[in-house]
């Protein structure tokens, strides 16, 4: 076997090892040396497996840039096993970068070839595709009952990664649908087939093990959240602590502050995407834990700057980032309202016009093709509310759309915004419905141990 093949095995097992930038590495290694009298699919097929271990470090413009190079170099017809596959990483990282159109097409040309090939493994990579590109997407029951057929080629193909892809699509569908427990299962499924093909360190089982964590934070079932953060932690890569967020939200919750700074050690080395999604969620909520309205809007900055992809497209995850920064600054703005301080709130207010606006344009950057979801419907309207007790003061038909937002299933967060819903209540002389609000929010402070918004309910 040439020398060229062998590093393509090579950055294979780094990959599934999840040391993406060691895949990184290796593939280039396999690119520097390809000569002129290469056979054109190995050469393709360097090209299109450096695309796909680039997306691993979220280096996304070369992503499409060498699978662009990939499919170029091979004819569609004949048809053959190379061009549907490069064709298929295509379709992924076109994704990556916007290029839906593009992903789209591509897809549907490149399904249409594995089924007269009669690449099962290939078919169910591209019908997942198309079931996240497609008609709503995983969102919807068909998107999702598209994604269980993928799932069942994949199985019958015996291509464990194809397989987990499809399952980690079936679990985040439902989540993103509101439908938190029908994901569960697909997870558990997930995570029991990584680790009996020894892929427990691989991507996709990395970030099922992260949602599955997650679904069981947003539930409340947060003693069964940090239980299962233990579970399989010592054969984790070091690229895969960002897997234990979830309960560090826990920890963060129940008043621990130093799960800060366990939060700040996931910024060390390499950049690594989902380790700053979890590092800026807990360190802004930190700082409004502090009442450091400073640290929570410099944070969120960093984080939103370090989560733009190199297209310039801003994360979904913004609109949180945005709202948690925003219960900082519209404390301080209620201070110094109390004062008199009319030019520090007007510092204040206008920061909070600045992060509710960013709330606003990420939410409404995916059109009807991506349309926020229940939980991002929710945090914006968390950041409606707390804008508008940032400029004015506390509205209660705003902190109730937001309780209603957060009913799709989120424990915690429903919670903290009937906290703020009672306070709005009261201002306004509704003291019973207010009573009715705290007690409801008491009771789940209290059954989750979140120790530091209970004392905030019992002051109240």
């Amino acid at each position: 076997i040439d020398s060229v093949t062998l590093t393509l095995r090579a950055s294979a097992a780094a990959a599934h090892a999840g040391d993406a930038h060691r895949a990184v590495s290796l593939t280039r290694s396999a690119l520097a040396g390809i000569g002129q009298d290469t056979d054109s699919e190995l050469a393709a097929r360097v090209r299109y497996t450096l695309a796909g271990n680039l997306m691993g470090v979220d280096s996304l413009t070369a992503a499409f840039a060498y699978s662009s190079e990939a499919l170029a170099m091979i004819p569609a017809e004949p048809p053959s096993r190379t061009w549907v596959w490069a064709a298929a990483t295509h379709v992924l990282t076109a994704r990556q970068v916007g290029e839906d159109g593009i992903a789209l097409r591509v897809a549907r040309q490149a399904l249409r070839i594995a089924e007269e090939l009669q690449l099962t493994d290939a078919r169910a990579d591209l019908l997942i595709s198309l079931a996240t590109l497609e008609k709503g997407g995983r969102r919807t029951r068909e998107g999702r009952e598209r994604l269980a057929q993928a799932r069942e080629l994949a199985r019958q193909a015996g291509h464990a990664p194809v397989e987990m892809r499809a399952l980690f699509h079936l679990a985040i569908g439902s989540f993103e649908s509101g439908d938190l427990e029908e994901s569960l299962p697909w997870l558990a499924e997930g995570l029991d087939r990584a680790r009996r093909a020894g892929l427990l360190s691989s991507p996709y089982p990395l970030e099922m093990r992260y949602l599955q964590l997650l679904v069981l934070y947003t539930l409340g079932r947060w003693d069964e959240c940090v239980k299962a953060a233990e579970s399989d932690a010592d054969v984790l890569p070091h690229a895969g602590g960002f897997t234990m967020g979830p309960a560090l939200y826990v920890a963060l919750a129940r008043g621990d502050l130093g799960a800060a700074g366990r939060a700040r050690a996931l910024l060390d080395g390499p950049f690594d995407w989902m380790a700053a999604m979890v590092a800026g969620i807990a360190l802004i909520d930190a700082a409004a834990f502090e009442g450091d309205p400073e640290a929570a809007v410099e944070r969120m900055r960093a984080a939103v700057t370090a989560l733009t992809d190199d297209s310039g497209r801003r994360p979904d995850l913004a609109v949180r980032l945005a709202a948690l920064a925003l219960a900082a600054v519209a404390d301080k703005a209620t201070a110094l309202r109390l004062t008199g301080d009319e030019a520090g709130m007007r510092r204040w207010t206008d920061t909070a016009t600045e992060l509710v606006e960013l709330a606003r344009s990420v939410a409404a950057a995916g059109g009807d093709a991506r349309p926020q979801g229940p939980e991002g419907q929710a945090w914006l309207a968390r950041a409606e509310a707390e804008w508008t007790r940032a400029a004015t003061g506390p509205d209660a038909d705003a902190w109730e759309k937001a309780v209603t937002a957060f009913d799709y299933g989120d424990v915690y967060e429903r919670a903290r915004c009937q906290f703020r819903f009672a306070e709005a209540l009261l201002a306004a002389d509704r003291r019973e419905e207010a009573a009715a609000q705290a007690r409801a929010a008491r009771e789940a402070a209290a059954r989750l141990g979140a120790a530091p918004l209970l004392a905030r309910l019992d002051a109240l």
